[in-house]
This record gives structure tokens, sequence and C-alpha cells, in this order.
């Protein structure tokens, strides 16, 4: 008696036949195989725990300090790794160089740390290198000037987050009761000194007198806007032509006595508070506190300029930065990078418009294109080649301001 097998019937029967061979070894190297949850959530059972920060604001914002933006991103940061905090503490630069001083106690240093704009007051061998945590590509995408400014010897002791500009900015209403017409684009040295002397004089009220000055800027230890306008780029460091200007404005009483001592609030009070300044070289805090006052109904109209320049190679010296602190535990270490890396995102980026900041990514451009006044500054940050990371730059200029101020004192002296 013959029994037809089908074909399909038979494939079934082979195919069982392989399947019984096979599934030992399968189930075998199945079980080798991690658990997907396992995968999925190792981060969060490999650690948890806090990562502490030092938020130190070297450099001032638009809005005042930093605080808005980074809990933003700290907020962002804990959602994608359940189970990790960071924690933030903001100190003064002041407090932050007494830990540091004499013999430190790591144990109670943070995982991450503000880096300062000039000084190293951190020892270099406390920070970890962070070169291995990032790809050429990773680097390539930093603004040039923010990325020398956290390499020390071939390392890379911090991530630049965010930047600032220098800008001249006028008292419109001032300027045109002296007939001074502020031109549209970029401004020149020969009207900038036109432009002071005309908003240089002193007002008679009876007896009483009233003096305005042209000009007003100031130096505080992390914000050297002096050293912006001194700086050449071209085949020299220091620009003698504007030394020259600044000299004689002083000996014509432009701008008031002690102005390279000053700090922002001395010199934001005669610009803003009485008045009595025609053009206040600052930052964007300056910007920002003018539209808030216009707000209250107070202050008055202002036109923001770039600072003077025909080539490139502008200095500025406001890069916000974090190192983070070597640890013996790497995966505390890994969170450390990510979140640090996480900064350097692109929405992260764009997000410094809320603080009046702007991004140390060069594929992140315009973010002020709706708004025209930091929007050239924005542009004016791309023309900058040097900042603090230039030690033999940065060395020169100080020098050359020095040497500004001790001058200028001595016309103080004869007076």
């Amino acid at each position: 008696m013959n029994f037809k097998v089908k074909p399909f019937t038979l494939f079934l029967y082979v195919a069982l036949l392989v399947i019984l061979m096979v599934l030992p070894m399968l189930i075998e190297n199945l079980r080798s195989l991690p658990d997907p949850l396992e995968l999925l959530f190792r981060k969060k059972l490999e650690w948890t725990g806090l990562i502490t920060l030092w938020n130190v604001n070297f450099i001032d914002c638009g809005t005042g300090n930093n605080t808005r933006w980074l809990n933003l991103q700290i907020e962002k940061f804990e959602k994608q790794n359940p189970g990790v905090f960071i924690d933030v503490r903001n100190i003064t630069p002041e407090r932050m160089k007494m830990y540091f001083q004499g013999n430190v106690k790591e144990n109670i240093l943070p995982d991450i740390i503000a880096l300062p704009v000039y000084e190293d007051i951190i020892p270099l061998d406390l920070l970890i290198d962070l070169n291995e945590f990032f790809s050429q590509q990773e680097l390539e995408r930093l603004n040039p000037v923010a990325y020398k400014h956290v390499v020390r010897g071939g390392k890379m002791m911090g991530v630049p987050y965010m930047m600032g500009a220098y800008a001249l900015v006028f008292n419109v209403q001032l300027a045109h009761e002296k007939g001074v017409s502020i031109p549209q684009g970029q401004v020149d040295y020969v009207f900038l000194d036109s432009a002071v002397r005309a908003m240089t004089f002193t007002e008679k009220a009876g007896r009483a007198e009233k003096r305005y000055y042209g000009f007003c800027a100031y130096s505080e230890p992390y914000s050297r806007p002096l050293l912006s306008i001194i700086h050449n780029g071209q085949d020299k460091i220091v620009d003698e032509r504007v030394c020259d200007y600044l000299i004689q404005w002083y000996r014509d009483g432009v701008f008031p006595s002690g102005m390279t001592d000053f700090s922002y609030d001395q010199a934001w009070n005669l610009f803003a508070g009485k008045g009595t300044v025609g053009v206040m070289l600052a930052n964007t805090r300056a910007i920002y506190q003018m539209r808030a006052l216009q707000r209250l109904g107070k202050g008055f109209e202002i036109e923001v300029k770039n600072l003077p320049a025909n080539e490139k190679g502008l200095f500025v010296d406001q890069v916000a930065s974090f190192g983070i602190l070597r640890t013996d535990n790497p995966i505390k270490l890994e969170l450390c990078v990510s979140f640090l890396k996480g900064l350097l995102e692109e929405k992260a980026q764009k997000e410094l418009k809320t603080i009046g900041m702007f991004p140390v990514i060069t594929a992140v451009n315009d973010i002020y294109a709706d708004d025209p006044q930091m929007h050239q500054l924005e542009a004016w940050l791309r023309n900058c080649a040097y900042g603090p990371g230039d030690e033999k730059v940065v060395q020169i200029l100080e020098k050359e301001y020095e040497r500004l101020r001790q001058e200028l004192n001595a016309i103080d002296a004869c007076q």
C-alpha cells in the first residue's frame, strides 16, 4: 500500500526536523544575550545619585545671569536620566578662590565647576582632560575662540557653552541734542571721535553745573571691554591709534576721571541713571537693562553699534565654560560629560536667546534674526579670532592696558 505525501506536508516535516535540531543551540545562545530591559535601564541600574555643580557667573548675561537657561538644561537632563540629579550651587568668584587656596580638600569640591575667564584658579591637575570624549567632528563645531579658551597644553580642560559680546551703546536723545547723526551700519573711529567730543560738555543751571561725558567704559576682573577696543587684530596686537584716542579723550575730559577702575555698575549709573554719558562701551547686559527700563516708562532710546573693525581678528573675552573635576567613578564621569554635551545641542544653544547670550556652535546662526540690535553683535562675533585662550595676546593687551592706566593716572595727578 503506497502512501503519497503531499509536497507541502513534506516541507513541514523537514522544517520541524531542522527546528528540533537547531532549537537547543538557539536557546543556549539566547541565554547568553542580555535582557532587553536590562539594556534599556542599564544606566539607571548602574548608578543613581547626585551630581554637584558650582556655577560662577564669570561673565554677565543680557539678563544678568545664566540661571534660567541652566535650570532648563538640568531639567531636560534629569528627565533623560531617571534617578540622577544635578545640584547647583551658585557662588561668587571670591568664594570659589577661597576653596582653592592652600591645601585643597577634594572631598568638598563639586563634580562640575565653572572655569574662570582669565585666572587659572583651579589647579589644572584637578581637571579632567575631555579630549577622549569628543570626536574631531564635535570639536570642529565649536567656535575657535571658545574652544581655545578651554585648551591648556593640548588638553581640553572644559566645555564652552556660551559667549557674550561688547558693543558701543549710544544715548540717542543726547546725540540728537548735540547734533550727532548716528550713521547706518558700522561706525569708524573718526566718527566716534567726533561724536564723543560733541557729547562732552558742561551744562549750567544757575550756580550748579552738570558734567556730560562723551564716552564711558569699565574694567572688572572677568570683563575687560577696553582690551577689545585697543586690540588691532592685524599685523600688531595693540592698535596704537586707539590708545592715542583714549589718552587724548582723557586729557580733554571726554570720559570721567578714574574710569579705568570703574565697575560695571558705576559706568551704568552715569550712562542710564544720570543720563550723563553719550556712549557706553559695554556687554549685552546694558542693552537688556535699558529695555527693562523702557518697559517701565523710564530710560531712553539707545542705538547699538559694533566696535569699529575693518579686518578679521577681533578680541573678545566673554566665554563661559564648565570643567569636570577628577573622579574615580567612570559612570558618574560619563554622566557629567553627557550633561555638558547636552549644553551644546542645537536646541539648547538656540535657547541662549532667552538670556541674551550667543551660541558657541558655529552651525547655530541668526538666533537674533528678529532683533536688529543683537543680530549685528551676533555677526560681529564671527569676526573674533582672539580670546582669553590666546595667552600671548592677553599678556600684551594687559601690559598695554596697564601702561595706559598709568599714563591716565599721571594726567590725573597733573590736573
